[in-house]
């Protein structure tokens, strides 16, 4: 005789999947038996090992992944039970089916997929109507996603504001610096119309007379010297005209 599924009562805190394993065998399978003795045991590890042994015998039995994804919810892996969870939402049986989208919310909600969770949670109420349990969360996930969108909001305008700052801040600084060399500038103008200034007074100041001293100085020394020169080679002469023999005039 076909046993039905386990799931008359879940017990639910905090989001927190049902936590027993969900049997749709039409034979109890040990490896399923022992997961779930395990996993009520407070024993995920040891759960999900049978489970893994039982979904190399039937990989494609729903209840099987629901079980999986239940040890790995308890062992926090949320991804991956997500993805169990969801692969048993194809199960033909309408409350496995409501089950595995229900706890596919709660992997969802975990991992603060807030709209996504919103669509597993509304998809079990589908199958479900009166499950106030999906119901409550369905209301948590609403209300979570409008304050992340809330807080998405205020950090976008706190972004705005500073990027706004930061704009405001380099304008003053550019001006700033604009200013700079502006005055830079006409320091460097107002230098050199003193500089001109002075050179025109200077060219306007009365030379000495007599020249440069240092240029008469040269002067007279090379004419000391050209008179040295020329005093030498006319004693010279005298020396020559006294050696030679008197002309004879006869």
């Amino acid at each position: 005789m076909r046993r039905g599924p386990e799931l008359a009562a879940l017990v639910f805190t905090a989001l927190a999947p049902w936590l027993c394993g969900f049997a749709v065998l039409e034979k109890r399978d040990p490896e399923i038996e022992a997961g779930n003795a395990a996993l009520k045991a407070g024993k995920p590890d040891d759960a999900l090992a049978h489970y893994d042994k039982a979904a190399k015998k039937l990989p494609a039995d729903a209840g099987v992944h629901f079980d999986r994804g239940a040890a790995l919810y308890a062992l926090s892996r949320f991804d991956e039970a997500g993805q169990e969870f969801l692969r048993a939402t194809d199960a033909k049986d309408a409350a496995l089916k409501q089950s595995a989208f229900y706890n596919l919310g709660n992997a969802l909600f975990k991992k603060e997929k807030f709209k996504e969770a919103i669509g597993a949670y509304t998809r079990a109420l589908g199958l479900r109507p009166d499950d106030k349990q999906a119901k409550w969360n369905l209301e948590i996930a609403l209300k979570k996603q409008k304050e992340d969108e809330e807080k998405h909001k205020n950090d976008q305008k706190k972004d705005d504001k500073q990027d706004q700052k930061k704009k405001d801040d380099q304008q003053k600084k550019d001006k700033k610096d604009d200013q700079q060399k502006k005055d830079k500038k006409d320091d460097r103008k107002q230098d050199q119309k003193k500089d001109d200034q002075q050179d025109q007074k200077d060219a306007q100041k009365p030379q000495p007379q007599g020249g440069d001293d240092r240029q008469q100085a040269e002067a007279v020394l090379d004419n000391l010297e050209r008179s040295a020169k020329d005093l030498e080679k006319e004693r010279a002469r005298v020396r020559a005209v006294r050696r030679a023999p008197p002309e004879r005039d006869w």
